[in-house]
């Protein structure tokens, strides 16, 4: 019994690896020995090139398969009923291993979806084609371990994130952001994804922004923002100078009125900003901070404008004085 697992082992291993010096020599020296061994070489290898196009072993019906293995050795069925028994068990065999190895073959190259989740804290990704997402505090993506179609698909869960894609012209790359979706060859842009907005602002290159399945696309050049309001469902124009500054901790304010200066800060450092209507505000702000604390803003703002701030926990009031 040992010397015929043997030369099933040395067989089996031939027909792997048909050009290895080693394996032809003992393979042809057990062919010459005598008919039954010649049969038994020619079962095998009948046996292995059957083999070759099997199913998944999840599509395979292991019953069927051993009956129709056995029928194919009828012709070259031995006189002894005990080798019989032994070529049924090869075919067995060679089925279960061809069919494990393809299903493995699968397995390894299947895309596996992968999630990222922040927390109080900034993170980063790295994608298969060399493209980086940074991701905000309390943001999330799901991505695959690698693209393998004509498109390189992920998508924003929630929060914000920056991105820096790697062109490539045959595989656009696809962020989806709940029913809409931003497309792009290789540029570099923010989203931020709340439950009533998604703001995107291209930093370099072109992006293309579908609110919608039934609205045209909003075409972005490096230094252009929009706002689509997801209740209301309407996009408009925005200004993006500040719109990865959670990332770069840099602000900068560009002939900006107070209102609007007042908002920046607000999403930037977290705090609600209520400007009192009676103050004047046609004067535009100029300046620019980096990695500046709001009390440090807000002095630079009280000396600009004769304003009077208070402040109380997370609410800060700006009156006239």
């Amino acid at each position: 019994m040992q010397d015929n697992l043997n030369h099933q082992n040395i067989i089996l291993n031939y027909l792997n690896d048909p050009e290895n010096e080693t394996l032809i020599q003992q393979v042809s020296a057990f062919r010459a020995q005598s008919e039954e061994n010649e049969l038994y070489f020619k079962q095998m290898q009948k046996i292995w090139d059957a083999s070759a196009n099997l199913k998944p072993l999840y599509e395979l019906n292991s019953s069927a398969s051993v009956q129709k293995l056995s029928s194919r050795l009828i012709p070259y069925t031995l006189p002894n009923a005990k080798h019989n028994y032994l070529w049924l068990r090869i075919a067995v065999a060679i089925v279960l291993i061809s069919a494990l190895s393809v299903w493995i073959y699968s397995e390894k190259f299947s895309v596996q979806e992968l999630v990222k989740e922040t927390t109080n804290q900034v993170d980063s990704v790295v994608l298969s084609d060399g493209s980086k997402i940074m991701l905000a505090k309390n943001s999330a993506i799901k991505f695959p371990d690698r693209f393998n179609g004509k498109t390189r698909e992920i998508s924003l869960l929630s929060g914000e994130a920056f991105f820096k894609v790697h062109r490539d012209p045959k595989h656009p790359f696809h962020v989806a952001i709940g029913h809409s979706k931003v497309s792009v060859l290789g540029t570099s842009f923010n989203i931020n994804y709340s439950k009533t907005k998604i703001n995107v602002s291209v930093q370099t290159g072109k992006v293309s922004f579908l609110p919608n399945s039934v609205s045209l696309p909003s075409i972005l050049i490096a230094g252009q923002a929009i706002s689509y309001n997801l209740k209301e469902n309407t996009v408009e124009k925005s200004d993006g100078a500040n719109a990865n500054a959670w990332l770069t901790r840099e602000l900068h304010f560009v002939d900006m009125p107070l209102n609007k200066v007042c908002e920046e800060l607000s999403t930037y450092y977290g705090v609600k900003i209520i400007l009192q209507e009676t103050i004047h505000t046609a004067k535009k702000f100029n300046a620019n901070f980096k990695g500046s604390s709001l009390e440090e803003v807000l002095t630079v703002l009280n000396e600009t404008y004769k304003i009077q701030i208070n402040k109380s926990d997370s609410l800060i009031t700006i009156k006239s004085k």
